[in-house]
C-alpha cells in the first residue's frame, strides 16, 4: 500500500466518517463559500443515493463539518470530482487527511487517480503534488464563473 506525506499539521478532536444525507446542509454551506459554480443539493444527492462508485468523506470537529471530499472508486482507480475546507481551517491538514483517506477507501487497490482542478488553483494544485499528481493535460474553459481551464492531473499508472 502506497504511503502518503503527512503535513504534520493534526486536527485535534476531529474524525473523518463517510457523508449521508443529513450532513449536506452544511456541506452545501462549506460548498458555497469555495466555489462560484458550486454543487447543488440535487448533485450531492444524485452521488450518494445512485452511484455505487461515489465515495464522499465528511471530516467533523466538536459537532460541525469542517472539510469534505467525494470520488468515484473504480475497480483500482480514483477519479477525485470534489474537495473543500471551511475557510476557517484551511491550511490545517484537513485536506490532506481526506485525500489520503479515500486512498485508503480503495483497500490498497488504487493503482491510478485523476481530477480536474482550476489552472489558477495553486493551493489545490500543490495539494495534489504533495501526493504525487502530475499534470498530463488541460480543459480549455472547463470551468464557468469564471470561465478558466482545468488542469487535468493524474497519479500513478
Amino acid at each position: 500500500m502506497r504511503v502518503f506525506p503527512r503535513t504534520g499539521r493534526v486536527l485535534l478532536n476531529a474524525s473523518i466518517r463517510p457523508m449521508t444525507e443529513r450532513d449536506l446542509d452544511e456541506v452545501l454551506a462549506i460548498e458555497r463559500t469555495s466555489f462560484s459554480n458550486p454543487w447543488t443539493e440535487g448533485m450531492f444527492l444524485a452521488e450518494l443515493r445512485e452511484n455505487p462508485f461515489a465515495q464522499f468523506l465528511i471530516t467533523v470537529r466538536d459537532g460541525a463539518i469542517i472539510g469534505y471530499a467525494g470520488g468515484w472508486l473504480i475497480v483500482d482507480e480514483l477519479h477525485l470530482l470534489n474537495l473543500a475546507v471551511h475557510p476557517d481551517f484551511r491550511r490545517r491538514g484537513v485536506a490532506d487527511q481526506l485525500v489520503d483517506r479515500l486512498f485508503r477507501c480503495g483497500g490498497g487497490r488504487i493503482t491510478k487517480a485523476s481530477l480536474e482542478v482550476r489552472r489558477s488553483n495553486g493551493a489545490a494544485i500543490a495539494l495534489y503534488e504533495r501526493f504525487g499528481f502530475h499534470s498530463v493535460g488541460v480543459r480549455p474553459r472547463y470551468y464557468m464563473d469564471p470561465s478558466e481551464d482545468a488542469l487535468v492531473m493524474e497519479w500513478g499508472g
